[in-house]
C-alpha cells in the first residue's frame, strides 16, 4: 500500500463533536415530514454556528442517517435550541408514532486514516483551523 496517500492526524488536543442523528419512518405522516423537511434542516445544521460539516446519508427510502462535526459542546447545544430543530421535536413529540429518532454524540477518535484527503473528523479539524467549511 502507498503509505503516501494514507494520512493519520494527530488528534490528542482536538476537541470537536460528532453527532450522529438517525431517522425512520413510522407512518405515512412521519415519511411525508421527513422528505418534505429533511433538506431545510440539512440546510440550517450546515448553517449552525460551530458545525464544520454535515454529512447526510440516505439509509431507504424510510431512513435517514445525519453525521455531523461540531467545534464545542456549546455550539452543539445551541443549534439544538434552533428554531428549526424545535420544529422536528415538536413534530415528534405531537405525533410520537410517525418517527423513530436517536441521536449520539462522540468525543474525538480513538484513532483516524484517511485515504486521499482528511475527511469525517479530520476534515472537520481542518476546515475549523482554516475558518472555512468544507
Amino acid at each position: 500500500m502507498n503509505e503516501t496517500l494514507v494520512q493519520r492526524p494527530k488528534l490528542e488536543n482536538a476537541e470537536h463533536l460528532t453527532l450522529i442523528v438517525g431517522l425512520s419512518c413510522r407512518s405515512i405522516r412521519g415519511f411525508l415530514f421527513m422528505w418534505i423537511n429533511i433538506f431545510s434542516f440539512i440546510w440550517a445544521t450546515k448553517k449552525a454556528a460551530g458545525c464544520t460539516h454535515i454529512l447526510p446519508g440516505v439509509i431507504s427510502p424510510f431512513s435517514i442517517l445525519l453525521v455531523s462535526y461540531w467545534e464545542s459542546p456549546r455550539d452543539m447545544m445551541e443549534f439544538v435550541r434552533s428554531p428549526e430543530h424545535r420544529r422536528w421535536m415538536r413534530f415528534i413529540y405531537k405525533f410520537p408514532r410517525s418517527l423513530n429518532l436517536f441521536n449520539e454524540t462522540y468525543g474525538r477518535p480513538q484513532s483516524a486514516n484517511y485515504i486521499n484527503s482528511p475527511r469525517g473528523y479530520a476534515g472537520s479539524l481542518q476546515s475549523s483551523q482554516q475558518g472555512r467549511r468544507p
